[in-house]
């Protein structure tokens, strides 16, 4: 811990300020931001997973497993709780729950690209697995009323008319085969909020540390094995046995999950690119917007990121058997 003072740089524009001071974590602190986040969420759903993600991850570094072992049975009895006052705060606050608690677990003992992503997977489940409860329940289906919503949206897009119609025809086909994948964003999303306020815990307690670069994102192995398991049985569901619909859905969903993966790989090599070239920040800024635009419209970033899978553009160290790990 530094003593909050700090010399000047010699000529530097602006002086650095004070360096940046450390707090002892302290349980109760934690106990009462993982409330407050769920309280918050009710109104602000993403900050109150950040701040319950915050409240976490300072139980464990208060009181290590123990730690998380409370903040598990405290989630326990909030949903609980909700679910006295309102039965649907379980199915509202659960899954984002169980993902925060699944990343702040992963960060505290070292995030790595496969528990990450088993969080974003269990994190999913959990929604899933509420909303067909539910829907079993209230006897719908809960595959029918995801594809109605999502078609309903479809619909208010393109609006009325001859072709509107015929463009809604055409895709619902895809909206069958897509619509669980509407869990994966979702929990991936939270991850990724949860995963921030992980980290600023992390600082906040320990000090500054530079954080994990984008440009050192390397896909595991098993990526590849989920891609071509997944791309064999979507061609194998397109002939025609009993359960071709369920094995298409399946493999669609797991195709476009592991492209997240291959995504960030090929955001990763452009990174370092654009870090070899000595871009600017503001050139940086324009080509990532160009580069998000044409990964949602041609896929041009995911296929970059699988063939750096053996490419290696980045020349990165790949001898250990944990290397595909490290990003």
């Amino acid at each position: 811990m530094q003593d909050g003072s700090q010399e000047p740089q010699r000529g530097a524009i602006v002086p650095g300020g004070p360096a940046m001071r450390t707090v002892r974590p302290q349980a109760s602190h934690g106990a009462l931001m993982l409330v407050l986040g769920c309280v918050v969420a009710l109104f602000l759903p993403y900050a109150g997973v950040l701040l319950s993600a915050y409240g976490m991850r300072e139980l464990a570094e208060a009181n290590g497993v123990r730690g998380m072992v409370i903040a598990l049975a405290l989630s326990a009895a909030l949903l609980a709780v909700g679910s006295f006052v309102d039965a649907s705060l379980v199915v509202f606050m659960g899954p984002a729950l169980v993902c925060s608690l699944a990343v702040v677990g992963c960060m505290w003992r070292g995030a790595t690209v496969t528990n990450v992503s088993a969080a974003v997977v269990l994190g999913a489940a959990a929604a899933l697995g509420l909303d067909a409860a539910i829907a079993a329940f209230a006897g719908i289906s809960v595959r029918d009323t995801i594809v109605s919503s999502l078609m309903a949206g479809v619909q208010s897009s393109v609006g009325t008319g001859v072709e509107a119609d015929l463009l809604v025809r055409q895709v619902e086909p895809l909206v069958v085969a897509v619509w669980p994948f509407t869990y994966v964003t979702g929990s991936a999303v939270n991850a990724l909020v949860a995963g921030v306020g992980s980290h600023l815990m992390a600082v906040r307690s320990k000090g500054a540390h530079r954080p994990g670069s984008i440009s050192r994102f390397d896909a595991p192995m098993w990526s590849i094995a989920v891609l071509a398991i997944s791309t064999v049985c979507l061609g194998a569901s397109f002939t025609g046995f009993p359960e071709a619909e369920a094995l298409r859905t399946i493999s669609v969903t797991a195709l476009l999950s592991v492209r997240i993966i291959f995504a960030c790989q090929g955001f990763g090599v452009a990174s370092a690119l654009m870090s070899r070239a000595h871009m600017g920040c503001l050139t940086r800024t324009i080509c990532t917007f160009f580069l998000f635009w044409i990964e949602m419209v041609f896929f041009i970033v995911s296929i970059v990121g699988l063939v750096d899978v053996w490419a290696n553009f980045r020349r990165l160290a790949r001898s250990g058997p944990d290397a595909q790990e490290q990003h």
